[in-house]
């Protein structure tokens, strides 16, 4: 290509963009909503990786915890972590366990207790060496006297203040503290720890230990630091086996990673679902542009090709021109994710600090920004390729390719309605169907936006459902009680009783977890989680199989079957942890156990059994309780009483259950889910608004036709309303008929990684069915009528002539 001809090309990329501006707005508006997403999604996911690695390394997390409720012989687990060459250093700290309803926190204009986190509460003094807490702005907090830090969990649930007077009340007195600040727990900062710790100053300690008396209850962990976190599974084993207290869940640093990140996860997991969906769309756009923009310089392409111009050098042309656009787009878009990452990664910032990866974040947003610019590039490459069959002497005869000529006759339904419709009606169905192949491309993205809108509202309602509790390791029902080991398991023993002797209560049943080893897939002892009880009282759905039935019978967790290398029909062999040290008791029989169903559990890092066998483990870690009340039982009532009746017990709804564990993870679905409605809204109208204007330049000459015949601009206007709301509606349909039989499996395609492989979708018909599909119309029309009034006004003389 000379010099001369290099001219020639620019000022037609120029005027093209000109000639069109609409187009080009689009064009760069659908890339920039591609580039936004992609850039916030791997801003997501570098934040929330790096802010909870870093959370981690300042607070110096411990890579194995043994939480136990009991005395604690000290002198033997330091001659053990003596002995040990994979302990670096290790603490055994104290933890005054305060029932919730003894916590109250009162002053500007707030009354509460923290029973509503439906959390285990304890105080806790500062560490000296490792799991240190800290503060908002990452220092480790040194709480004055008479001062108490809370977690930020507490804030955002309650609205908590900075100087408000918290209360403890117990059999010997109460404790006043002022808040002082809101801490980060590297350990228990998530929803998804049930556990939460409240920061005093020694001294305060004491006088609440004292307050509460034999209300309260004292809890250790047990903690480690080893000179090699990979090692962690080995050095569990001989923590095991050297039989030293274990009285309590056990915790590794691969479980406070994952649920450190697990809700920002989930959100990083649905926006880069909808980012390929909304790239998908953007590619369809480019396509049909760039085939349509062709078709129109059709006669153009020919001139050019006639004096020369070579093809290589007409997809330059073209090529430069969406590079152009896409590249405008990708820069828009950048600047869009920074606003967009302000809401996206709030939460992340607030509950585990700075990242410490801003350029890595940037870099990556710049690399996928440049990703989908080079990925238009090639899909308008692929599409040039037609340049190669353009005849000059034809193009410059006809001005348009050779189509061959339709004759279908009008559908028998269109003939039928005959000219009840009114006639601009029956001509935008008839168009419709007479040119369906021109408006695949529009349904394709009409239906692709309405998945893009609909999906992340049915996961909202999904996740608010009663039926969600099931993808947390637990049956249906209308009552929930959770207690810790020690005194707590008396207590549901209690309650137990009274749940029998209730005439509202139309069945209940205790589940207690206890803790197993296991060879994993490697062959490396592994602890295994496992619920006994009557299983078949409140049930679980299972993805593959069924429940146990039998003593010889055991489920596992999707990612605990994964773990030990089982499937469905496989045996298991479970050791039971035996009481005291080994010699002293002496070690018991392993259970040999058939896997009988899979299922989904996000809880305790998605790692727990199922059996109904009674238990031969010591190692006893908790109980709960389900019930359900008879019809026309007043449930909220019923549950209030027993928890005023137990106040020392988690009593709960399932509903308020499920809100205090994935309260966070809800609370950014729901943002996603009003974000997907914008986009799916913004992909509809600019479809429309680009549909329609290359429509009415195609069309010009039959516009021009019908307005010599005495059709109105309203007339011709109606039309295209018609068309465009013919084509959504199918969209709309086939969108949500997407949404519903594939969201639930392209979900689990990115949340397998946390335990939810499928998932069972729920709509909220009202939602989904009517409400979302009115909108979509309502915007369709609207932009369609601002695209067309132009060209329906165009004179008639002009459009003929210009043909």
């Amino acid at each position: 290509m000379n010099p001369s001809q290099g001219h020639v090309l620019s000022r037609l990329t120029r005027n093209a963009i000109r000639r069109n501006p609409m187009t080009a707005v689009v064009l760069v508006l659908f890339v920039a909503l591609s580039a936004a997403l992609a850039s916030s999604a791997g801003a997501l996911v570098v934040t929330v990786t790096g802010a909870s690695a870093s959370l981690m390394q300042q607070a110096r997390t411990p890579h194995f915890l043994q939480m136990h409720a009991g005395t604690v012989d000290s002198e033997r687990i330091a001659a053990f972590a003596a002995a040990n060459d994979l302990v670096d250093t290790y603490a055994v700290v104290e933890m005054l366990n305060v029932d919730s309803s003894a916590i109250r926190i009162t002053g500007a204009g707030t009354d509460t207790t923290l029973a509503a986190g439906l959390q285990d509460n304890s105080f806790v003094t500062q560490n000296a060496q490792f799991d240190l807490l800290l503060d908002t702005d990452g220092a480790v907090i040194d709480p004055a006297p008479g001062t108490v830090w809370l977690p930020l969990f507490y804030r955002e649930l309650l609205d908590l203040e900075r100087g408000q007077l918290l209360t403890v009340t117990g059999p010997n007195g109460s404790v006043d503290l002022t808040v002082a600040g809101f801490l980060r727990d590297s350990q228990m900062n998530s929803s998804y720890a049930s556990s939460k710790r409240l920061l005093v100053a020694p001294a305060d300690l004491g006088r609440l230990t004292h307050a509460v008396g034999q209300a309260g209850a004292i809890e250790h962990l047990i903690q480690f630091r080893l000179t090699d976190v990979a090692a962690v599974g080995e050095f569990e084993t001989s923590y095991r086996a050297a039989g030293l207290e274990a009285n309590g869940p056990t915790i590794t640093w691969t479980l406070f990673v994952l649920v450190n990140s697990l809700s920002g996860g989930i959100t990083a997991a649905i926006v880069i679902l909808v980012t390929v969906l909304l790239v998908a769309i953007a590619l369809l756009c480019v396509r049909f542009t760039l085939l349509t923009t062709l078709d129109r310089d059709y006669r153009e392409i020919g001139i050019l090709k006639a004096i020369g111009v070579r093809d290589r050098d007409l997809r330059r042309l073209y090529t430069r021109r969406y590079l152009v656009l896409a590249a405008v787009g990708a820069v828009v878009g950048l600047g869009g994710s920074l606003a967009l990452n302000q809401v996206l990664l709030a939460d992340v910032r607030l509950f585990l600090g700075p990242a410490g990866r801003t350029v890595p974040s940037l870099l990556l947003g710049v690399a996928l920004s440049a990703l989908i610019v080079a990925v238009v590039g090639l899909a308008v490459r692929r599409a040039l390729g037609r340049l190669r069959t353009v005849s000059p002497v034809q193009a410059i005869r006809t001005g348009a390719p050779v189509l061959g000529a339709s004759r279908r006759r009008p559908p028998r339904l269109l003939s039928a309605l005959g000219e009840r419709p009114g006639t601009p009606v029956r001509l935008g169905l008839r168009d419709v169907v007479r040119r369906p192949a021109l408006y695949a491309v529009p349904l394709v993205i009409y239906a692709l936006g309405a998945f893009i809108l609909i999906l992340p509202q049915n996961l909202h309602t999904t996740v608010t459902a009663p039926d969600f509790i099931t993808y947390l390791g637990a049956g249906v029902s209308d009552l929930r009680v959770d207690a810790q080991g020690g005194t707590a398991t008396e207590r549901i023993a209690d309650l137990d009783r009274d749940l029998a002797q209730d005439p509202q209560v139309a069945g209940h049943t205790v589940l207690t977890t206890a803790s197993y080893t296991a060879l994993d897939a490697d062959g490396v002892p592994a602890t295994v989680k496992i619920e006994s009880g009557d299983l078949a009282a409140f049930p679980l759905t299972y993805s593959d199989g069924a429940a146990p039935t039998v003593d010889t019978q055991i489920a596992l967790s999707r990612l605990q079957a994964d773990a030990l290398g089982a499937a469905v029909g496989d045996r298991v062999s479970v050791t039971p942890v035996s009481a005291g040290s080994a010699g002293a008791a002496g070690p018991l029989p392993p259970l040999e156990l058939t896997v009988t169903g899979i299922y989904q559990d996000l809880t305790n890092g998605g790692r727990t059994a199922k059996m109904v066998a009674p238990h031969t483990s010591s190692d006893l870690m908790w109980s709960t309780l389900y019930a359900d009340f008879a019809p026309g039982v007043d449930v909220p009532a019923a549950i209030g009483g027993y928890t005023e009746a137990y106040p020392d017990l988690e009593v709960s709804s399932v509903r308020d259950y499920v809100d205090a564990t994935m309260g966070g993870t809800i609370d950014a679905l729901r943002t996603v889910a009003v974000a997907a409605l914008a986009i799916g809204l913004a992909v509809a109208a600019l479809i429309t608004a680009l549909f329609m204007r290359l429509l009415i330049v195609r069309d010009a000459f039959g516009i021009g036709v019908m307005r010599a015949l005495g059709f109105r601009d309203g007339h011709v206007q109606t039309q295209y309303v018609v068309r465009s709301a013919a084509v959504l509606a199918v969209g709309v349909l086939v969108g949500a008929v997407g949404a519903k039989v594939l969201g639930g499996g392209l979900a689990g395609v990115f949340l397998s990684g946390i335990g939810l492989s499928e998932l069972r979708l729920i709509a909220d018909p009202w939602l989904a069915y009517a409400a979302s599909p009115v909108v979509l119309l309502a915007i369709v029309a609207v932009a369609t009528l601002a695209s067309t009034r132009q060209g329906a006004r165009a004179g008639i003389s002009t459009t003929i002539k210009d043909q």
